[in-house]
Formats: structure tokens, C-alpha cells, sequence
């Protein structure tokens, strides 16, 4: 047990990234103070506590958010909004299998979609500007009502109170998962550029309270992800953003309103928002370019339009050496994937995206509960230095066509361990086994590099990087692997206490 975890530590140090442990502090951020890249217009409605429209500026020199005082929230909440003043001060957590729409969140969504303008305006007074009350609200009412319900509600609000909802409670409606992405980054941008004003402001005049300091670095690491276009040349929206830590964001490559193929990457042990959303958004921008270059190659008639999408997802807190030692961390995560699927779905019912899921690591076995749930589905799945799937077949995994792929490199000690169930790289599971071992492209005879480590599975010019951009493309038969045989063994999952070290380390 202790050598495997020292192996998934040594392993799961991730590129450039930096991994944060406890009681150790995360390194100075890059960001400077106040960068926050966003153009805000001025306000259009008097009421709307915060700019309500935010143009696109990547690159534009940093500007402040000016908020608008607001009016004291009164004692006594009116009527529609009752039940949101309920769930705001009733913590919550999703619950898994847990399908029945809530009556209370329900009746905030009705509540916010009647009640006057003053009144939201008022409500939203009550929050506390660096994020934690939106937290709440958020785990409530994303519990209490479904995607569909979600992308039905907000689609039959008019503009101006779809509008004011932005402006004023932009921490809640920029994780509504049903809620277009294009107002979801306008939120979110506008509710990183006031937490990030709060929390400065404190620290400023010597009212910081604890946390604070820790806080404001993972919000400039946020600023930075949405900022940096090292790779990747494309819009980035902010599509997920609690600032409670240890915080979850998603930052997209592309837009996911629109795209056609859309590619989620979901990461393991010791991703954490402050210490490698950076990095993350890097490799979800490098997958984007290996991708753009193949719809090319194959001569798409939509190749010179914006049609794919990267997802680089940390939408759930992954494990350390603390808690890695169960599924705990993997099940929250689970539903928040699912939850991120569904919203995708509901968000694009009158135009479905092509949906794949690349998980990494714990990551993989959060993808393989996610998938396994019943209550989503996905066009692709592939399954990168798994330490192992809570199933045994890929005929469990609610994936069209059994379309799963999965990588082992040479030297990850990850991969192969079972240690959370079966091996996902063996034949009896069902899974493309892809090749990882470079060579020649097929296609166009360029040099491909080795996937040998845990690390190695997405960097650019290796065979691992050339073959997950085609599988979210929906060209896995252009991918070189090994298809499952029927004659293959049903993976196991190995007692652990059994398992050598060349066992773990090394493979075929």
C-alpha cells in the first residue's frame, strides 16, 4: 500500500504544474494583483448590482469592477423569494442517486423568475461578496432541479430578468448547469473580477480573515487560465467557478454552445484549481490545436468554423495523500461530472454536441462511476493511467457503441494497479488498448514521440496526444490500438497487498 501511494505521488506531479500539499505554501502566483482582463460596460438598469455585460478582452489591460452599493437586505424576505432565503441558509451537498426535483428549489427558481427586480436586487445584498452564500445556493438548487428543468426555466425568462439574474446573483447563474455558456461565462467573469476585488480590499486594509490570502492566489490562477493562450487559439470561457476552497472551475477552449465535438478532460490525484488550472487549460488548449489540425487533414467542410471544444474540467476536489485511500472524493466527483454532462445536454437539446470524456488517473475511475450511474451517457470514453474502473466491462459503461479506449504507458506506475478496481488496459474489459509507443503517423509519416510515464499521455507530438484527438473527433478507426478480444479474461481487481513492485512499475 505505502509504495503504491509513493508511486501515484512521485507520478502524479503534473508537468509545470504545482502541486499544493498541506501545511506547505503554494508558490507566489504569476498574476499580478488586480488582473482581472475584463472590459465592463457601463451598468443598463439602475437595480443591477453588478455590470451586467461583459465584452471578451483576453487580452486587454486589466480594469477594476466598480459595485453599486446596495441596499441592506431586509429582515423579513417577501414571499417569492422565500424559499431561496431557505436553501441559503440550509448548507447542502449533492446526493447521489438522488433524482426527485426538490419543491423548495424549485419554488426559488419560480421565485426568482416573479419576483420584482428590487427584490432580487435585495436578496442578492444578503451574499457575501467572495462566494461562499453562492456556494450554497448553488449545491441547493442544483440538487433540488435537474439540467432540463434548469435550461426550461431560464429559456422562459425575458431578456431584461435573464439580465438583472447575471448581474445580480453572478455566482449562482454562472453554475446553473442548463444555462447557455455564453451568459455562464459572462457570470462567472463577472463573479471572479468582484471576489477577487473583495478579497484584495480586505487584505488591503488589514480585515482579512483567514484564508483570505489563500483564496485570492487560486482566483489569480483562474485570471491567468482565462488569460493564457500559449496554446489553444481560441475564445476560453469560464464555465464553472466556486470560490470555496478548495475551489472548482472549468475553463473551455472553443465555445460549447456551438461546437460539435466537445472533449472533457477530467484530472486525478493533486489537481487542485490554485496549483494546475493554468496547466490543465494548456493541455486542454494543445489537445484543441492537435484537433483543428486533423479536422483539416481529413478535410471537414466545417474545419475553418469554430466546431470543437476542450473542456479543461476541475469540477470536483481530487485526492491527496490524505484521502486517497478510498472512493469517497471519486463519487462526489462522479455526480459532479454527471451534473456537468446533463447541463451540457440539456444546454444543446435542440443541437447535441459529439461528447467525449478523457479521464486521467482517480480521474478515470471518477468517469467510470459517473458512467456507470444510468443517468448519462457519453459518444466516446478513454481512460488514461487508470488505477482501475469500478466495473468490469465496458458494457456497463453507458457509452454508444461500447466506443472506450484505454492507455497504459511502459513506466506508469499507475496504470495496472487495480487498486480501485478493474484494469481498464486488459483485454477482457472490453476497451481499445491504444498503442503509446511512437512511430510514424499512418496518415501523414510525421514522427510521433512515446507515452511512457503517467504524465506523458497528453503532451503534444506523442501517439497518445495524435490518437485521443481523433477519438473526440468520432475517428477512433484512424487510431492504432488493440481491440478487445472476446477470448481476452475478464479483469479482476488484484488483492493490493499482493502486488510487487515490478508488478506496479513495470509492464509489457
Amino acid at each position: 500500500m505505502l509504495f503504491l501511494v509513493a508511486a501515484i505521488l512521485s507520478a502524479s506531479i503534473h508537468l509545470a504544474g504545482v502541486v499544493e500539499v498541506p501545511g506547505v505554501p503554494p508558490a507566489a502566483s504569476a498574476a499580478s494583483p488586480g488582473a482581472s482582463g475584463l472590459a465592463v460596460l457601463p451598468q443598463p438598469r439602475a437595480d443591477v448590482t453588478l455590470a451586467a455585460l461583459v465584452t471578451r478582452s483576453d487580452d486587454a489591460a486589466p480594469s477594476e469592477v466598480v459595485v453599486t452599493p446596495a441596499a441592506p437586505a431586509e429582515a423579513a424576505e417577501t414571499e417569492p423569494l422565500a424559499a431561496c432565503a431557505a436553501i441559503a441558509g440550509r448548507p447542502t451537498e449533492p446526493s447521489p442517486g438522488d433524482d426527485a426535483t426538490d419543491p423548495t428549489a424549485q419554488a426559488c427558481l419560480d421565485g426568482l423568475a416573479s419576483a420584482s427586480s428590487s427584490e432580487v436586487s435585495r436578496w442578492a445584498a444578503s451574499f457575501d461578496a467572495d462566494g461562499d452564500t453562492a456556494s450554497t445556493v448553488v449545491a441547493a438548487l442544483t440538487r433540488g432541479v435537474d439540467a432540463p428543468r434548469t435550461a426550461a426555466w431560464w429559456a422562459g425568462l425575458d431578456g431584461s430578468r435573464q439580465l438583472s439574474l447575471t448581474g445580480d446573483l453572478p455566482g449562482v447563474v454562472g453554475e446553473l448547469e442548463g444555462v447557455p455558456y455564453d451568459v455562464r461565462d459572462q457570470a462567472n467573469r463577472l463573479f471572479l473580477a468582484a471576489a477577487t476585488s473583495e478579497l484584495r480590499a480586505r487584505l488591503d486594509s488589514g480585515l482579512a480573515q483567514d484564508g483570505d490570502a489563500a483564496r485570492l492566489r487560486m482566483l489569480q490562477q483562474v485570471q491567468l487560465a482565462l488569460r493564457d493562450h500559449e496554446a489553444g487559439d481560441a475564445d476560453r470561457q469560464l464555465v464553472v467557478l466556486d470560490t470555496v476552497m478548495p475551489g472548482r472551475a472549468a475553463v473551455a477552449i472553443g465555445h460549447l454552445d456551438t461546437a460539435d465535438d466537445v472533449s472533457v478532460l477530467v484530472p486525478g490525484m493533486f489537481f487542485t484549481v490554485g496549483g494546475q488550472l493554468v496547466d490543465w487549460s494548456t493541455t486542454a488548449g494543445e489537445l484543441w490545436d492537435e484537433q483543428r489540425s486533423w479536422s483539416y487533414l481529413l478535410g471537414r467542410p466545417d474545419a475553418q468554423l469554430d466546431t470543437t471544444a476542450v473542456v479543461a474540467w476541475m469540477g470536483y476536489r481530487t485526492p491527496d495523500l490524505t484521502n486517497v485511500y478510498d472512493l469517497g472524493l471519486a463519487t462526489a466527483g462522479a455526480e459532479r461530472l454527471e451534473d456537468a454532462i446533463s447541463g451540457l445536454d440539456a444546454a444543446r437539446a435542440s443541437d447535441p454536441a459529439r461528447v467525449t470524456v478523457i479521464a486521467h488517473s482517480y480521474g478515470s475511475t471518477t468517469a467510470t462511476l459517473a458512467l456507470s450511474s444510468g443517468r448519462v451517457s457519453v459518444d466516446s470514453l478513454a481512460l488514461l493511467g487508470s488505477p482501475g474502473s469500478v466495473v468490469p466491462t465496458v458494457g456497463q459503461l453507458a457509452v454508444t457503441d461500447g466506443d472506450v479506449y484505454a492507455a497504459a504507458g511502459s513506466f506508469d506506475p499507475v496504470a495496472g494497479s487495480g487498486y480501485f478496481g478493474a484494469d481498464p488496459a486488459t483485454g477482457g474489459f472490453g476497451a481499445v488498448i491504444l498503442h503509446t509507443g511512437g512511430g510514424a503517423d499512418a496518415v501523414t509519416g510525421r514522427a510521433l514521440g512515446a507515452a511512457l510515464g503517467h504524465n506523458d499521455y497528453l503532451r503534444p507530438g506523442t501517439e497518445s496526444l495524435r490518437s485521443l484527438a481523433l477519438v473526440g473527433l468520432g475517428r477512433g478507426d484512424l487510431v492504432d490500438g488493440r481491440a478487445p478480444s472476446p477470448d481476452d479474461p475478464t479483469p479482476t481487481a488484484p488483492d493490493i497487498s499482493l502486488v510487487r513492485p515490478q508488478d506496479v512499475l513495470l509492464r509489457d
